[in-house]
């Protein structure tokens, strides 16, 4: 076995069918898919037991609700049989050549530990942009991801299986629910090289309901996540970092309000990363549009 596809869900049996099939329809088949169920209460069982029946390379895991998709994923980990994990959420999904694309490009890396792709990102079903994950980013990329924020998705993401034991698989710790993906990036950065493929291979999904729409839990986790690191580092003006950066993180907030045309929430919090580290041109770009009412 190759890849072990995980696919954490909670009450997906609507979008479900739709992750499923995509990976079934690979044209490379090397491959087992983990659904793991963290609780769900509707019909999410019955939607994999369908597959089941028909594919023994399907398998499901039930849990206890853990409240957040890191616990899910760290039990498709530890029941995974592949060499490679490659992750996958339960409202997005794969285009046919895309497992085709990730082996050939670990076939020929030997040293890679991860692989990362583009995406294409639909909102509310609808084409938005191409997400060109990993486009800037070098082999090692953790500074990067650091200093200039999260630029890769879980669900274009493979990964070697010893190396996700190695770092202690996703944290599950409350501050990193919803970043707990960049964390695991961060920390895979330090141990082995990424590669990226520059082509689109999949969809990253975004409704009204889902949670990257939460604009409070991600970003304050967020602010957590990028300080917390930041402290681990050798350096003298850590004091400095951690306010240019937490000013970043708070601009992200701002943005994310701004572009869901919530203004009023915005403005305030657009000035506050203004004052707390002004250097920055899109900080006031946004706080135009804002003041304006343009949510682009």
């Amino acid at each position: 076995m190759f890849f072990s596809v995980v696919i954490p869900a909670y009450n997906r049996e609507k979008e479900l069918h739709v992750a499923i099939q995509s990976v079934l329809n690979q044209t490379y088949q090397n491959f087992e898919l983990i659904v793991v169920d963290n609780g769900s209460t509707d019909a999410t069982k019955e939607v994999v037991q369908s597959y089941m029946a028909n594919d023994a390379r399907v398998k499901y895991f039930w849990q206890e609700n853990s409240g957040s998709p890191a616990g899910s994923r760290n039990t498709g980990i530890k029941n995974a049989m592949g060499e490679w994990v490659a992750f996958l959420d339960s409202d997005d999904y794969w285009y046919p050549q895309k497992l085709e694309r990730v082996a050939k490009m670990i076939e020929d890396n030997s040293n890679a530990i991860a692989v990362s792709h583009y995406e294409d990102k639909m909102v509310n079903g609808i084409f938005h942009s191409t997400l060109e994950h990993g486009k800037t980013l070098s082999r090692g990329p953790y500074y990067e991801l650091l200093l200039d924020g999260n630029s890769l998705s879980t669900s274009a993401m493979s990964v070697k299986k010893e190396k996700l034991f190695e770092i202690g698989l996703f944290d599950i710790h409350k501050d990193y629910f919803a970043v707990e993906d960049y964390d695991m990036w961060m920390k895979l950065s330090l141990v082995g090289e990424f590669c990226y493929i520059h082509e689109s291979l999949g969809v990253f999904s975004i409704t009204d309901t889902n949670m990257s729409g939460n604009i409070e839990l991600i970003n304050n986790n967020l602010k957590t996540l990028v300080l917390n690191h930041i402290d681990t580092l050798s350096i003298p003006s850590k004091k400095i970092m951690k306010k240019i950066h937490g000013a970043r993180v708070e601009y992200y907030r701002g943005r994310s309000y701004q572009m869901s045309g919530e203004f009023r929430k915005a403005i305030p919090i657009l000035i506050k990363s203004i004052v707390d580290y002004p250097f920055a041109i899109k900080k006031y770009i946004s706080l135009v549009f804002a003041f304006l009412g343009i949510r682009r």
